[in-house]
């Protein structure tokens, strides 16, 4: 799952202007426009040999159509390998915004939070499924 940083989904832009389209309170976590995602990136499974993503028990059958995003920082890094120590606990910008995976065969499960909206949840993992049509 190393090519998971890679896909289409490594730079989305979500928003406008502040004064426009969906509003920030003080309290939100989003305090810049636009919001840009990446894909989160996965850890490296000792015991496993490969590269996991956490799902919290919402995806249940591996797939290369799962996916998560978060909201990206400034300086955003590569996923680590399997020599480099593991990273520090996640922040504010590991909060999974948007969560795509496999439930069974031909059915999926999608969680999204604030601030995206449901169609613009559903409009990124449709398009999930352009470049993935063949892979499995």
């Amino acid at each position: 799952m190393s090519h998971l940083a890679a896909t289409r989904f490594s730079g989305i832009s979500i928003g406008g202007s502040r004064n426009g389209g969906q509003a920030l309170g003080d309290n939100d976590e989003c305090k810049e426009w636009p919001l840009t995602l990446r894909n989160k990136a996965p850890r490296w499974h000792d015991q496993l040999q490969c590269w996991c993503l956490n799902f919290k028990g919402r995806v249940t059958v591996a797939s290369v159509k799962n996916f998560q995003l978060v909201a990206a920082t400034e300086s955003t890094a590569e996923a680590p390998t399997p020599s480099q120590p593991a990273p520090p606990p996640p922040s504010e910008h590991d909060k999974v915004i948007l969560q795509f995976g496999k439930v069974a065969k031909d059915m999926f499960t999608m969680d999204y939070r604030y601030p995206l909206s449901a169609f613009q949840a559903f409009a990124i993992c449709l398009s999930s499924f352009d470049t993935k049509l063949a892979c499995e």
